[in-house]
């Protein structure tokens, strides 16, 4: 079976090392990564961003800040309790996530371990690890291994009877039974299976971010925590971008644009002066001493995908912001991407399992192999779709908190964000069991579940 991966980044790197892990030893595969763009250097201090163009366009654009959560977290150690380990050690395990007004107020205070997740108080318990994205992406990379990615632009994908035909900017063409469409929000691969429906969507929103080698801030090096600001002009948050002994402060904002930004408008100058304009009334001065020392190292339009009616058929399947691109609130965006390359992995390791101990008779191996492909995909989005709908969902409602709004708005947000905070029922009614839904999932029994009903690969 030839597998090809389009998209080096967390969602693609992830993929392959999850193929790795799971797919039967009988199986004879070879898989192909391939990335449009070469990585920039690792996001500390000083960059420059890159071109407009290409702020959405490759995966393997590094830059800015993330929060691996716990399921995320939990999911790496599936794969691997080394690359876990790894991870860990060159973030932040943040044990708190601090909800402030920009008038000072604390909003609340979350836990961010997951009580053991799907295994329970018994489990071994996850937190969340603040981290630059460079950092999780290189773990990732460094457990792939050298020469495994190549730097080739796709730009188009013909499928020929269960043959799919990889057409890559220098003319090339390269063919598979397998193309995995891990290649971001902007994905080429999408665009095959749906033309120009269910394209990105830009939010209205854009945000802002970088890192300053600086002492961490009280809030954050007391309370190991991740802290969110609130305010009437915008949301700003920060946190640790690596261990404490690194002294390296991650900070991440976002403004409002009534349209999307075009190349002229990313003057990271300007940009920086407006943000200190909407943040000068911050009663934090750990908010007032970072923006008096950062540089804007990143500078993003937030999109979000409509939901799809599908991730896939013929052998093409969407993985990661190829199939779901996430809003930044939902904190869920690499932690969703890792559980779609697991949820995947499992459900082909199974599918063809059962296809070559199948005694099914007039059917040759290829045969078997593309049905166990097929089964595995229309699982993978019944399993996966709902809960990202779900986490979506929940995002969308979070999302008010980061637009303008006027004074009586902006206590009108305090004081919901505080009921959410301090009132169990209301928060369950609004936002469902949000700890429970996110940390108490698991791909394994997920996939366990869908096939038990599967007696026989589908004819």
């Amino acid at each position: 079976m030839r597998i090809i991966i389009t998209g080096a980044g967390i969602s693609g790197l992830s993929t392959y090392l999850f193929l790795r892990k799971h797919l039967p030893p009988s199986l004879s595969y070879t898989i192909h990564i391939y990335e449009s763009h070469r990585p920039r250097p690792s996001t500390t201090t000083n960059s420059q961003p890159h071109s407009f163009e290409t702020l959405s366009a490759s995966t393997a654009l590094v830059g800015g800040g993330l929060g691996v959560s716990p399921n995320g977290m939990r999911t790496l150690y599936a794969l691997s309790p080394s690359l876990h380990t790894a991870v860990s050690a060159q973030g932040f395990p943040c044990e708190k996530f601090l909800f402030l007004g920009e008038n000072g107020w604390t909003l609340g205070v979350q836990r961010t371990g997951d009580n053991g997740g799907y295994d329970g108080p018994n489990g071994r318990e996850e937190v969340c690890v603040s981290s630059s994205r460079h950092g999780l992406w290189q773990c990732l990379m460094e457990a792939v291994g050298e020469g495994v990615v190549r730097y080739r632009k796709v730009v188009g994908v013909d499928v020929k009877g269960s043959v799919k035909i990889v057409r890559f900017e220098d003319g090339g063409e390269e063919e598979c039974d397998l193309l995995v469409g891990a290649d971001g929000v902007r994905s080429v691969v999408r665009g095959c299976l749906f033309g120009g429906e269910y394209g990105p969507r830009y939010t209205g929103a854009s945000g802002i971010g970088g890192f300053i080698n600086m002492d961490l801030p009280e809030r954050v090096a007391e309370h190991k925590a991740m802290v969110f600001t609130f305010g009437g002009s915008g949301f700003f948050g920060y946190a640790s971008g690596g261990p404490a002994e690194a002294k390296n402060v991650m900070w991440w904002s976002t403004f409002d644009t009534d349209a999307l930004p075009s190349r002229e408008d990313l003057d990271p100058d300007a940009i920086k002066v407006e943000m200190q304009k909407r943040h000068a009334n911050s009663a934090d001065p750990a908010v007032r001493d970072i923006m008096a020392k950062a540089e804007v190292e990143s500078i993003y339009p937030t999109w979000v995908l409509p939901d799809l009616p599908h991730w896939g058929e013929n052998g093409i399947v969407l993985v990661g912001d190829a199939a779901h691109a996430l809003s930044p609130t939902t904190g869920q965006g690499a932690s969703q991407a890792l559980e779609d390359a697991q949820t995947l992995s499992l459900l082909l390791a199974e599918t063809l399992k059962r296809a070559h101990d199948s005694g099914a008779e007039g059917m040759s191996t290829a045969e078997k192999e593309k049905e166990a492909v097929a089964l595995s995909i229309k699982l993978l989005y019944e399993i996966r779709a709902p809960r990202i709908k779900a986490i979506a969902e929940r995002g969308r409602k979070m999302d008010g908190g980061k637009r303008k709004m006027s004074k009586i708005e902006e206590y009108g947000m305090y004081c919901f964000l505080w009921l959410m905070m301090h009132v169990a029922i209301l928060r369950k009614l609004a936002l469902g069991d949000v700890n429970a839904q996110l940390y108490g999932w698991s791909a394994k029994a997920e996939v366990e579940k869908a096939l038990k009903g599967v007696e026989s690969l589908p004819s």
